[in-house]
């Protein structure tokens, strides 16, 4: 017992070093490095990322809690039926609360500053305190209050992150707050990594430089992985980023030294542009996996584009059936046949349902498709003639005021069509679609899209039409769908692209 000290002396490693640390040393290259202490360095980094991330959400918290609170406050007074609703003003806050966290927006990274999760969840918020002025008790919110408390509060929140923003970037500049990171991988991948995963006017990171792989040393670098141990130890790093693919050995090695030192790591897959589908990663068996799947619209996004459809149709409905009415006798005055035409159409997921338009053709149209074919000004994926023999004189000025899509709205309220969307596929369509086309069946088709209100009919190229749907489904807002159906209107009274 005389001789063992291992159970009294200090747990240490004795790490052999080379080149620069070498001549730090007292003892011939060799260094000592308490375990214990790099342990507790791990949790502390560890406890202040945390508590870092706990007051961020905090603080967005209470910021948006006082914002809706001063937009509900300011209709309210324009209303003049604050002291009514003063007493409902924490639910207000709460429905406006849940519904931001129920679209994430208070995610790491760039979440806050989504205008589309602020939008959908402004709207959800309105929805659900409309849902609850419906059961009793009675709390005395009309839809019009609670269209303009929703449109006040997302403009309220909006700019509030843009404040938020302005403050956290002015700490930036100044250097507080900012996380020191190291970027694994050869310099065009580093450039690449910061390109693509930096943003300018909010990044938090401040990049002390690069490791390459000892397969491609650089003398811009730090060095090669054989020393990142000694960097990691020496420059107190928050953050590694992994830019290049390494060999399984090698990333478990990086994983290791950084897990054991309390630095997060990040590691880039090799997938491309993902601009067109989202990842999430997960896991299968023992193994960390990204998952990639379309790019598609959540189910709280559903909800709110789903009750703002339901809506919006009623309303279009009831305002405009006299025009249903004289439109109808318009089309039985010209000629012998039905008012409505009905279609097979592709729609959410390739099911098939029952389209209606006014007719605008003759009624033997559809027998004389493959007789028109070749007039097709569509390579594939879509059928449509520029000038049309089977439209009538009336059918020419509903296209041309786009009138005769107006029975959509009942597509809309049986659930088979939203307002805003891909336009349904033509069955006969389907079999001409390459694989990649199928991607517009992956929500619920539209009235309008992007499609109508960027030329319609003067877009010829398929893949251009499928190009813009995918960007509108990656990107869905309720502002965007608003955004659209304003242009709608323009389109349809200037005419574009009608025919």
């Amino acid at each position: 017992m005389a001789n063992d000290t291992s159970v009294l002396a200090p747990a240490y490693v004795r790490v052999a070093r080379t080149g620069a640390d070498a001549s730090r040393t007292s003892g011939g290259g060799i260094m000592a490095v308490d375990v214990r202490v790099r342990r507790e360095i791990a949790h502390r980094r560890l406890a202040i990322s945390l508590l870092r991330q706990l007051m961020r959400v905090l603080t967005l918290h209470l910021a948006d809690g006082l914002l809706v609170a001063a937009g509900f406050w300011a209709v309210a007074n324009v209303w003049g039926t604050w002291g009514v609703v003063q007493p409902y003003l924490p639910v207000v806050v709460a429905s406006f609360l849940l519904s931001l966290n129920a679209f994430s927006a208070y995610a790491p990274g760039d979440a806050r500053r989504d205008g589309r999760r602020l939008a959908s969840a402004s709207g959800l918020a309105a929805v659900l305190l409309l849902c609850l002025s419906a059961f009793p008790p009675e709390i005395p919110f009309t839809p019009q209050l609670l269209s303009a408390v929703g449109a006040a509060c997302f403009v309220g929140l909006a700019l509030g992150r843009k404040g938020i923003d302005l403050l956290v970037r002015q700490a930036y500049v100044r250097g507080f707050g900012l996380r020191k990171a190291l970027v694994i991988g050869g310099l065009d991948e580093v450039g690449a990594a910061l390109r693509d995963v930096r943003d300018p006017r909010t990044t938090d990171q401040y990049v002390v430089g690069h490791l390459t792989t000892r397969e491609r040393p650089d003398p811009a670098s730090l060095g090669d992985l054989g020393e990142l141990e000694r960097v990691l130890d020496e420059m107190e790093l928050q953050e590694v980023l992994v830019a290049t693919t390494l060999p399984p050995d090698e990333l478990r090695s990086v994983v290791l030294a950084c897990f054991d030192r309390g630095v997060k790591v990040y590691v880039i897959p090799g997938v491309g542009d993902g601009r067109e589908f989202y990842a999430e990663a997960t896991r299968m068996g023992d193994c960390p996996i990204v998952h990639l799947h379309p790019a598609r619209l959540q189910l709280p996004s559903l909800l709110v584009k789903r009750s703002v459809d339901v809506v919006l149709a009623l309303v279009a409905v009831v305002v405009a059936s006299p025009l249903f009415l004289l439109i109808s006798l318009a089309i039985k005055a010209e000629s012998t046949g039905p008012v409505f035409f009905k279609q097979q159409r592709v729609g959410l997921g390739g099911r098939r349902f029952t389209m209606w338009k006014f007719r605008s053709m003759a009624v033997d149209a559809e027998a004389r498709e493959v007789e028109l074919a070749h007039l097709n000004i569509y390579g594939n994926g879509t059928f449509k003639l520029r000038h049309d023999p089977r439209v009538t004189r009336m059918g020419k000025i509903l296209r041309r005021t786009s009138l005769d899509e107006l029975p959509q709205l009942f597509n809309v309220l049986l659930g088979d069509m939203s307002i805003v969307g891909p336009r349904p596929a033509l069955v006969n369509d389907i079999s001409r679609y390459e694989p990649h086309h199928f991607d517009r069946l992956s929500v619920v088709p539209g009235i309008t899209g992007p499609w109508q209100v960027n030329g319609r009919n003067l877009i010829t190229d398929f893949d251009e039409i499928l190009r813009m749907e995918r960007s509108y489904i990656a990107e869905w807002s309720l502002w965007l769908d608003v955004r659209i159906m304003l242009r709608t209107l323009v389109v349809v009274l200037r005419g574009e692209g009608a025919y």
